[in-house]
């Protein structure tokens, strides 16, 4: 008997790890205000890992006034991005259906790339939309 319920929680036990992971993240997030940032470098496909457009940030076109103090967090985004597992650069995944589309805009010269993150001071800050000259980008409906 003991053993039967000792099959049903290692069977639950990585679902609910999950959940707790999830809604930890989720709390992060929403707890987080919007903040927009411009990036550059970008790179938007990878055949290895997916589709996502591959940017650093790019402070010097970013207004720091929406941030505490008028002063630019730099320090918090880089422990986000620059220790990950892709070095330098952050990364924003896309659909396998946007990513030709989102090709095209990103690589033209005259489109401004800019992301916005939810972010709290001295938390983790999270990438949440991409905007392209201040609209966020939707690949065509064609």
């Amino acid at each position: 008997m003991i053993k039967n319920y000792l099959k049903l929680v290692l069977m639950i036990a990585p679902a609910l790890l999950l959940l707790c992971w999830v809604g930890v993240i989720s709390a992060q997030i929403y707890s987080g205000r919007e903040v927009t940032v411009a990036i550059r470098g970008y790179d938007p496909r990878s055949l290895l890992s997916g589709h996502y457009i591959q940017y650093t940030i790019d402070w010097g076109n970013t207004d720091c006034s929406q941030f505490e103090s008028g002063v630019c967090p730099e320090r918090d985004f880089e422990y986000a991005l620059y220790h990950g597992y892709w070095g330098n650069n952050g990364r924003f995944y896309v659909s396998e259906k946007e990513a030709q589309s989102l090709d095209k805009a990103v690589r033209s010269g005259a489109n401004k790339a800019e992301i916005i993150y939810s972010y709290r001071k001295g938390a983790r800050p999270y990438a949440l939309r991409l905007l392209i000259n201040g609209h966020i980008f939707q690949a065509n409906k064609n």
